[in-house]
């Protein structure tokens, strides 16, 4: 697509924009004239299928890993000394952050209950970790060398990279629906978790979808509406879903800059310019600030 578009403005002389308009628009045209919609339909609002997710996740909780290891070798020297607080908390975050990876690749496949599960699994292991820090002994077991916690963080990102996707997305792909209950569920879970529709205008797509059901008795889902996932494509699809899916980024975006702000306000307060910490918490908090600005230009841009 893109050698169609350099040929084009070539050969006419002229300014792509001249030529094609927007760039957010033209993509808009093109994707809509030339994906397949069966192939759109396995996609959340992010482009992304529920293996890609699970990837993407898992290397940005490598990443997150090797990073803070890195940090905690600049500032603590090259051993970490490991408690039964610390082995047992850090491990409850461990668990965090696989299931955290979880929701969000289960979300995408549609199983919003299944993603509740590992939600609420996660509020309980984030307890877990909390009092594992607090009320266990604090006394050394063993010290553990920095690198190879950097190592193995980089490692799980190699891997994550590595990783085939259409492997992951068998893992969540659901079951064929094999009568009209278990469609309108899966339809109401695809709308919810990778659609992201709000729940209450999911479920008066469901409930008209069993209207339309129920007056024509003979008729099945699939054969009155086709396949689940492309059904759900159609239904969230339009500017309207566009313009929701902008503005709950954008919300998210504003929120975690809200949190990284107050969890660092006593560093930024205290402004000791020779700290280390002190230049990661202006760091944090500016790119924090940046995303959530850049998230609400583009919503805005879409009203």
């Amino acid at each position: 697509m893109l050698s169609e578009v350099y040929e084009a403005v070539a050969e006419a002389g002229q300014p792509a924009g001249d030529l094609f308009g927007e760039p957010q628009q033209y993509a808009a045209c093109v994707a809509a004239e030339r994906i397949d919609e069966t192939h759109a339909s396995k996609r959340n609002s992010d482009g992304m299928t529920p293996g890609e997710r699970l990837t993407g996740t898992v290397l940005a909780a490598g990443f997150v890993a090797m990073l803070v290891s890195a940090v905690y070798w600049v500032r603590g020297g090259l051993w970490a000394d490991v408690s039964a607080a610390s082995l047992v908390g850090v491990g409850a975050l461990a668990i965090c952050a696989v299931l955290l990876c979880l929701v969000e690749a289960l979300r995408a496949a549609g199983r919003v209950q299944a993603a509740l599960v590992c939600g609420a699994a996660v509020v309980v292991m984030v307890a877990a970790g909390a009092a594992a820090f607090t009320m266990l002994p604090q006394h050394v077991l063993f010290s553990l060398p920095i690198p190879v916690l950097v190592a193995a963080s980089a490692a799980v990102m190699v891997g994550a990279y590595h990783f085939p996707d259409a492997t992951a997305d068998k893992w969540f792909t659901p079951q064929r629906a094999e009568g009209d209950a278990q469609w309108l569920r899966q339809l109401d879970g695809l709308l919810r978790g990778r659609h992201g529709l709000p729940a209450r205008q999911a479920r008066e797509h469901v409930a008209e979808a069993r209207s339309h059901l129920a007056s024509a008795p003979d008729l099945t889902a699939r054969d009155e509406f086709g396949d689940v996932e492309t059904y759900a494509a159609r239904l969230a699809g339009g500017p309207r879903r566009t313009r929701w899916t902008h503005r709950h980024k954008a919300y998210l975006a504003g929120g975690f800059a809200a949190a990284v702000t107050v969890a660092n306000f006593d560093v930024l307060r205290n402004a000791d310019v020779t700290s280390f910490g002190f230049w990661c918490a202006v760091v944090a908090v500016v790119f924090s600030l940046g995303y959530a600005a850049v998230r609400f230009r583009h919503c805005r841009q879409q009203r």
